[in-house]
């Protein structure tokens, strides 16, 4: 999974496509699809080594992919056993974040490029960091699409390392189809999603008249 997110991040970068552009989309979609079994992806995690992350090591606002088996699972309709989560706080059992899974891809890429303006960048304008919490998304319609994203992960409950994704490759790894959904098909997830973000910009519109 490494090799080849940094493999297309660097092919991207010298084709002259910027970062979620439209051109930029349709050439990554175009490359996505030549990969073979790009949902076969998330088990190169396993031997990932140079990357591993600690829980205590974990960054807000910076991007991670991991198994996970949730406590409440009998409970849940359905959960990802492969989340790809942008973590907003911090907490001593565990953390809060946006599993961008749950989001269809058009809408995680949308979403992704409006969280942009909330990027934290180095003195090359690359993207060091994600400098976004709940109280900013929230507070505000513009990201009614972080409501079927926002859950809560605990350390006692991850199968795997961790693996920090590097923010010149979040756009690459956004569009891969490596969600591991159990309980429900990737479709269903992403029309409930759907409905809750449409639900929440009403709601959220009828407060503010």
């Amino acid at each position: 999974m490494t090799s080849k997110l940094t493999d297309l991040a660097e092919e991207k970068k010298q084709a002259g496509h910027k970062t979620m552009s439209k051109d930029a989309v349709s050439w990554l979609q175009k490359k996505i699809d030549e990969i073979k079994r790009p949902s076969a992806i998330p088990n190169t995690i396993k031997g990932e080594v140079s990357r591993n992350k600690q829980p205590g090591q974990l960054r807000i606002g910076m991007l991670y992919c991991y198994y996970y088996d949730p406590k409440t699972k009998d409970d849940l309709p359905y959960w990802d056993r492969f989340p790809m989560v942008l973590i907003l706080e911090k907490y001593n059992d565990g953390f809060l974040g946006l599993n961008l899974h749950y989001l269809p891809v058009r809408y995680r890429v949308a979403f992704l490029q409006k969280l942009m303006k909330y990027a934290q960048l180095t003195p090359e304008q690359d993207i060091r960091r994600m400098r976004i919490s709940y109280d900013i998304l929230q507070s505000t319609r513009r990201f009614a699409e972080f409501r079927p994203c926002l859950k809560r992960y605990l350390y006692s409950h991850l199968r795997s390392r961790i693996l920090m994704i590097e923010p010149n490759e979040w756009d690459v790894a956004t569009m891969l189809p490596i969600q591991q959904f159990r309980g429900a098909k990737p479709q269903k997830v992403w029309m409930d999603s759907v409905k809750e973000y449409k639900e929440h910009m009403a709601h959220f519109n009828q407060d503010n008249e």
